[in-house]
């Protein structure tokens, strides 16, 4: 028995170094096989990291995209109001009620057409208001070019309901002198100041004026347009009003054409 087993292994040494290979179980869990294929904890927080580089790259792609997408919806926004300002602004110009004013007033002697036409200036009766719609009636329309903050202008809105004659001539014309060489009667207008309950239509712009087209210019035959309009009998209002105005490198006018003929003459009452 005992040479039995000595042979028995010598045996199996012989064959283990014929075959110069240990003998793996390929079940336990420490001499499995080499050839299956496995991780590494390097390739493990290589994955990690990466993964989380993946998601840190979509969170940051996903905010721009959110922040881009919120940006063209206040420019959309701010597109749509300022199309809605230009078209109000538009039909209330095209409203403009021909109107004139007579009066005794020792201050104010005369006879008025209710106009202001300058640059940075525009004031006329209308029967067209943003305010005062549910009511019957005029109402005084100021518009002014006013400044917001340094290099930065608006067009601010004024409405005022007409109710009696001396009261709108005094909130027009604050008094008339004489040209000291032709002696024609010279009106000064109220002043335009900005107020709290005025309405801000286009804000934020570089630049803004009001221009008159003039049909029939006393030098010349060709219409101009002209930057301050005077009322004469022969042609108390402009042929159109144009308003212009620039944002950055960008230009952009509306021009609004007056069929204005007829002026009805009333008298203040005393």
């Amino acid at each position: 028995m005992i040479w039995r087993s000595g042979g028995q292994k010598l045996e199996r040494n012989r064959l283990i170094r014929r075959s110069g290979e240990r003998s793996y179980s390929p079940n336990h869990p420490i001499t499995r096989s080499r050839d299956q294929s496995g991780f590494t904890l390097f390739e493990v927080l290589l994955s990690i990291t990466l993964t989380g580089f993946i998601m840190v790259a979509l969170l940051i792609g996903m905010r721009v995209a959110n922040r881009a997408w919120r940006t063209g919806e206040a420019r959309l926004r701010q597109v749509h109001a300022t199309a809605e300002s230009n078209t109000f602004v538009v039909q209330q110009i095209a409203s403009l009620v021909p109107y004139r004013v007579t009066t005794d007033d020792p201050h104010l002697p005369g006879t008025f057409t209710v106009l202001e036409a300058r640059a940075a200036c525009l004031r006329f009766v209308s029967a067209y208001s943003s305010v005062y719609r549910s009511r019957t009636g005029l109402v005084l329309v100021e518009y002014g070019i006013v400044e917001t903050s340094p290099g930065i202008v608006a067009v601010a809105l004024r409405e005022t309901s007409v109710k009696d004659n001396d009261a709108l001539l005094h909130m027009l014309v604050r008094n008339v002198t004489n040209d000291p060489d032709t002696g024609v009667p010279l009106i000064n207008y109220q002043p335009f100041s900005l107020r709290a309950t005025d309405f801000l239509l286009m804000r934020g712009l570089g630049d803004a004026w009001f221009e008159y087209l003039d049909l029939h210019p006393k030098q010349g035959t060709v219409p101009i347009w002209r930057k301050d309009w005077k009322s004469s009998e022969e042609a108390p209002y402009p042929g159109a009003i144009r308003l212009r105005w620039e944002l950055g490198d960008q230009a952009g006018e509306e021009v609004v054409p007056l069929h204005a003929k007829l002026i009805p003459l009333s008298t203040t009452a005393q």
